[in-house]
């Protein structure tokens, strides 16, 4: 199944945090799936062999897919850091912050194999490329990126959309298994979230609630 086109991705500039000196960031929506079918019609092939194929994407692998794409940018993006940091690049990098960086990629990694698992289990293709509306502007940014700050608020930059993706991703997936995996995914993403702002010299847990302001729907 093909990645998600940009028709099912939407860009916002966050007006909240003025961060890499102005620079426009990226944010991540869901499809809003609603109308579209779970059940996958049969065709047949010219040469009489039935074939199940699915003419309206599954609401869920739809979902997934995003998802995927959105964690293969985030593995991709610390990975950069991490390169960036051990050819001084970043100039001094905190042993506590290079610590971080490792296990957020780490966990991504974890998040993306999960939600591949669900792409392949429905039928469809495992993510292994960024979603191609995002990437650019996000390497755009990575290459003003010079210090550590620099590199802490595009991965805050990240994270937030993550976290309001996944917050929102759950009033939008049907199956059970598919929204819990959203939920666990979410309040970690969040936690990666409190943990830079720390970084950044802020208030790490500002708002009572999460939100989904981030996320277009």
């Amino acid at each position: 199944m093909n990645e998600p086109t940009a028709s099912s991705v939407a860009s916002s500039v966050l007006s909240r945090r003025h961060l890499l000196g102005g620079a426009g960031v990226i944010g991540l929506g869901l499809v809003a799936a609603a109308c579209a079918s779970d059940s996958p019609s049969d065709a047949t092939t010219g040469g009489g062999t039935a074939t199940t194929v699915s003419t309206v994407p599954n609401p869920d692998l739809a979902v997934a897919q995003l998802a995927a794409g959105l964690e293969v940018l985030a593995v991709n993006t610390y990975t950069a850091a991490l390169d960036a940091a051990t050819k001084g690049a970043l100039g001094d990098v905190p042993a506590a912050v290079a610590e971080f960086v490792v296990t957020a990629k780490a966990q991504h990694q974890d998040q993306l194999d999960k939600w591949n698992s669900v792409i392949t289990a429905g039928g469809g293709t495992a993510v292994t490329e960024p979603n191609k509306t995002l990437k650019p502007v996000v390497d755009e940014a990575f290459a003003k990126v010079t210090d550590v700050a620099g590199a802490a608020k595009l991965a805050l930059q990240l994270e937030e959309i993550a976290a309001a993706t996944y917050n929102n991703a759950q009033s939008v997936l049907k199956g059970k298994d598919a929204i819990q995996l959203a939920g666990s995914i979410q309040v970690v993403d969040a936690q990666h979230v409190s943990i830079l702002l720390y970084v950044l010299g802020e208030y790490p847990v500002p708002d009572s609630f999460a939100k989904v302001d981030l996320a277009a729907s």
